[in-house]
């Protein structure tokens, strides 16, 4: 305590200030089947950093113009941190669109090996045309399909599952150390329990009143607040008689040290402290998980 965030793709020429005697003979133009590969939002959207095994997603292989070119086949394939070298096939000879697939922790283990923090796995399809040409999904050199396909109103040429320190409530159900106690209530190397109230809340229990503080956590962002709640009055706990000021309150403020970081099953926040005659302040109460 201190007191004081088209149709059929087709190769384009650009043909600018020409005549036709300047160009007799002009290219064919080879028509392209546009793929779209969609996520499935009821799986799994992102891979789990802490359990990558556990990773089950599914996504739509089809046609963007379903009416127009047809591929002799798709070839689904997937690279691993944008190393275009070392792509590997997951699924040939794709001749039906669309066509749902799924993908698991375990099969991309398999083709890569260990999965960790922040790890990026892209999926594409090679393409093999009616008469034989074929189009790389990730080439060496120069870019997928052709200028501009992935920017055309629409396009999913690629899904992308990355590996993320995602939130699960269960795990942050425990005792906690603190490690950074700016208020110096709790004091730094004191071990306290969090308790889970829902998904999306957790509590730890004021040192001053004995009653719950609750923390919202955005299960998306890893986001955490604390609304206004009363903490407790110092003098009536029998903390310090000198403590003239009564019921003091919690709050977090807009700070980068209100989070949650579940690959390392750290809790922060930035609080503020008030009474009715004012506040003292912001300081950083920041807890990570005894394991």
């Amino acid at each position: 305590m201190k007191k004081l965030i088209l149709y059929s793709f087709m190769s384009l020429f650009l043909l600018a200030s020409c005549q036709k005697s300047d160009n007799p003979k002009v290219p064919e133009i080879t028509a392209v089947p546009f793929p779209l590969l969609v996520k499935d939002a009821k799986t799994d959207l992102t891979i789990t950093a802490q359990t990558p095994a556990s990773f089950n997603a599914k996504f739509d292989v089809g046609l963007m113009f379903p009416g127009g070119e047809i591929p002799s086949k798709f070839d689904v394939v997937i690279r691993k941190n944008e190393v275009n070298t070392a792509v590997k096939t997951f699924k040939a000879d794709v001749t039906t669109f669309p066509s749902t697939l799924g993908i698991t922790g375990a099969e991309l283990i398999a083709l890569f090996g260990p999965i960790v923090l922040g790890d990026r796995f892209d999926v594409g399809v090679d393409i093999t045309t009616k008469d034989g040409a074929k189009f790389l999904a990730f080439p060496t050199v120069g870019v997928p399909y052709g200028t501009g396909v992935s920017a055309a109103a629409g396009a999913s040429v690629v899904v992308r599952y990355e590996a993320i320190c995602k939130y699960t409530a269960a795990e942050y159900a425990g005792n906690f150390e603190v490690v950074t106690d700016g208020w110096a209530d709790f004091g730094v190397g004191t071990v306290i329990p969090v308790t889970v109230v829902s998904e999306g809340k957790l509590s730890f229990v004021s040192p001053v009143s004995g009653k719950a503080i609750i923390v919202d956590v955005n299960t998306a962002t890893n986001a955490v607040s604390v609304a206004k709640q009363e903490y407790g009055d110092y003098k009536a706990a029998g903390i310090d008689s000198t403590w003239p000021y009564g019921m003091a309150s919690v709050a977090s403020v807009n700070s980068a040290n209100n989070f949650v970081a579940p690959c390392d099953l750290v809790l922060s926040m930035q609080l503020s402290y008030t009474v009715s005659a004012g506040g003292f302040g912001n300081y950083t109460l920041k807890l990570k998980k005894v394991r």
